[in-house]
């Protein structure tokens, strides 16, 4: 499993790094650039949407690479990448999605 933790822009990430790495998880520190709202002595901390997305699509991708899955993909798969995965087949053939052409999974130099 990962801990993607948010973090303000003033405070220091090691709230649950430690703990994380004891533990045997991944830790992944995303530190906003956003100005935090205060509402008492609260905060509200904003984080880029994009910024956000491409910390989670690294996540996922760090996460499936555990699996016996495509550690290439994270939110999205480029379609090509799918039609390599051989354990896909039986979901091209039910849903009678056209398959892209694979790209050679052979080592090309002799």
């Amino acid at each position: 499993s990962i801990l993607l933790e948010i973090h303000p822009n003033y405070r220091r990430d090691r709230h649950f790094r430690h703990v994380t790495r004891l533990s045997g998880r991944i830790y992944m520190p995303l530190r906003s650039s956003q100005t935090p709202i205060c509402k008492g002595s609260s905060d509200t901390i904003n984080v880029d949407k994009d910024e956000f997305r491409d910390v989670l699509n690294e996540a996922v991708r760090i996460a499936r690479s555990f699996d016996d899955g495509l550690s290439e993909c994270g939110l999205i798969c480029p379609p090509w990448i799918l039609s390599l995965d051989a354990r896909l087949e039986k979901d091209y053939n039910r849903t009678k999605t056209p398959k892209l052409i694979v790209p050679p999974s052979k080592f090309p130099c002799s």
